[in-house]
């Protein structure tokens, strides 16, 4: 198996715990469940603000583990091309929290991560395009259906990474993936 496809299966399975307990999270929330409706309703989006964020940080870090096990080094320009965009989305994405529009955090997140992907695009091959336009895609119709945010984020951070991961796997058995 080869460490791209590891990647976008590990990052989708990942997601899909996350998105698992948070919405447990918020089910415990509104049914007055353990005690946490006891938290004021900012802290609580906090929380479930930091589970995401530390999704992405074990994430990215499962990656560099990934990368270096890896024959062929990632440049430090393909690693700042990921992570200075994935930086500006959280800050966009906390703002967007703390201006009490939540309701835009999980399209905005999906279209984000379609950029981010389009952007590593200009250094991993073509593949990946179509990948990050299907998210914008899923993250522009995810704005226009807000009552449903639980499905475009299975959907756009869990199934579609673990099926380009799958597709990967399929179409480049080998070392090299999309290069």
């Amino acid at each position: 198996m080869n460490y791209r496809s590891k990647i976008f299966l590990l990052s989708g399975i990942y997601a899909l715990l996350a998105i698992f307990l948070s919405k447990r999270l918020f089910f415990s929330y509104y049914h007055g469940e353990e005690g946490i409706n006891l938290l004021p309703l900012n802290l609580f989006e906090i929380i479930i603000y930091v589970i995401a964020l530390l999704t992405f940080i074990i994430t990215a870090v499962t990656i560099a583990v990934l990368v270096k096990r890896n024959t062929h080094p990632v440049s430090f320009k393909k690693r700042f091309h990921f992570l200075i965009p994935s930086f500006m989305g959280w800050i966009i994405l906390y703002l967007l929290l703390m201006e009490d529009m939540s309701q835009l955090v999980v399209p905005s997140s999906i279209v984000i991560y379609g950029l981010i992907l389009i952007n590593l695009n200009r250094f991993v091959g073509s593949k990946l395009v179509f990948f990050g336009i299907s998210l914008i895609l899923l993250g522009i119709i995810s704005f226009f259906l807000p009552s449903i945010p639980w499905i475009f984020l299975v959907m756009g951070f869990g199934v579609f990474p673990i099926v380009f991961g799958i597709l990967l796997l399929r179409r480049f058995p080998s070392k090299k993936a999309i290069d």
